[in-house]
């Protein structure tokens, strides 16, 4: 692969996974530890957090995609 491409990727991958995580881990607290209190801040992070990690994990997707195309072909 390439080798610029497929790092890069990885990175926006681990920071994609990581921002989900952060964004969806306070409401599932929420639900599941915290049923009775208000959802504020939950929600707020949920809402704020977790569409960017979305987008972080498409453009890892779309780099190993175009690190995959730019591979260097072997000779037949």
């Amino acid at each position: 692969m390439n080798a610029p491409a497929f790092f890069w990727a990885k990175i926006w991958l681990r920071l994609g996974i990581v921002l989900l995580l952060v964004g969806i881990a306070p409401i599932l607290l929420q639900q599941v530890g915290f049923a009775d209190s208000i959802p504020v801040m939950a929600t707020l992070v949920t809402l704020t957090v977790a569409p960017l990690g979305a987008v972080c994990v498409v453009i890892g997707i779309i780099l190993v995609l175009v690190a995959w195309a730019r591979r260097p072909r072997e000779p037949s």
